[in-house]
């Protein structure tokens, strides 16, 4: 969707349709806001990449102090500022900067996917990719004299 205007906001569907005609098998929708200036919900990155055993940081950023906030990976759980922490992902705001930050920990290439960070009814996509670690190996060799 390009030139965006704020009458553009509203609910917006994708349905998927295998078996023909009226045979909906899935479907999705979502409200999209379009707002001037600077939007209520909004992340440094959208694409983060991380390496195997390593951690990324996600930097959510939003207008309203009094929001709940969460972190959110998609078809899973959330964890919300008020726990703090699940397993090896955790949620810290700076509330006098506007701004929570999400860290994943020892990552594993499982979790490569879509997350999202929340506030209030707001959310912004963010797509973590988790590439394998490589390893470089230096052989010396001597030369004899």
């Amino acid at each position: 969707m390009t030139k965006l205007k704020t009458g553009d906001s509203g609910y917006y569907w994708c349905d998927v349709e295998i078996g023909g005609i009226f045979a909906l098998d899935e479907s999705s929708y979502l409200y999209l806001s379009i707002t001037a200036g600077t939007p209520g919900l909004w992340v440094d990155q959208q694409e983060v990449t991380g390496v195997e055993g390593g951690h990324v940081s996600v930097q959510c950023h939003y207008n309203e102090s009094n929001d709940r906030k969460s972190w959110c990976r998609a078809g899973d759980s959330c964890i919300e500022v008020s726990s703090g922490k699940s397993g090896r992902s955790e949620i810290k705001d700076v509330s006098s900067e506007k701004v929570f930050i999400v860290t994943m920990r020892e990552l594993n290439r499982e979790d490569t996917g879509w997350y999202w960070c929340a506030a209030g009814e707001l959310q912004i996509p963010v797509h973590i990719t988790v590439t394998q670690k490589t390893t470089t190996t230096t052989v010396t060799t001597r030369k004899e004299l």
